[in-house]
């Protein structure tokens, strides 16, 4: 979902979506930390060279993700340390309207790393779930112990 800025934010607006945004970019950095160690369980499994190249894919699409995640982070938390300018009661214009542009920038950044990151785990997730399906296909056609049964429904005498 992409979100629309508004220019006339107030202070507490702007500090909350900033606490937002650090809570949600921390979650995705502990997210992307069990991500990659679930591609490293797919990638000691047996599996054939196009699977394994499809883990591939999904850990590199998120460690280039975290390589823009951490930035970001600092950037919110410098953003978060610096909102004593708009609350101070001290007129400092020119620093508010800074304040504001670089909030106006975050918004904007944080926003297009949410959606590119919702990508990255929707292709990633959708490899990760082929490969499951073809690994478990594999294990039924390959194991004489597993039987097809079927249910057999009794006549109910009316």
């Amino acid at each position: 979902m992409k979100y629309t800025y508004i220019d006339s934010y107030s202070a507490e607006d702007m500090h909350e979506h900033s606490k937002k945004w650090f809570s949600e970019l921390s979650f995705i950095k502990d997210e992307q930390r069990f991500l990659i160690n679930l591609i490293h369980s797919f990638a000691i499994k047996p599996i054939d060279k196009n699977e394994f190249s499809k883990t591939e894919d999904f850990r590199k699409d998120i460690e280039e993700n975290q390589k823009r995640l951490n930035p970001i982070i600092k950037q919110v938390q410098k953003h978060m340390n610096q909102l004593e300018i708009m609350i101070d009661g001290v007129n400092q214009l020119e620093m508010e309207q800074a304040y504001r542009k670089t909030h106006k920038k975050l918004f904007q950044k944080v926003n297009q790393f949410l959606l590119d990151y919702r990508t990255v785990k929707e292709r990633g997730f959708a490899k990760l779930s082929s490969i499951l399906k073809s690994t478990k296909q594999k294990k039924v056609l390959g194991n004489p112990d597993y039987q097809i049964s079927t249910i057999k429904k009794e006549k109910i005498n009316s």
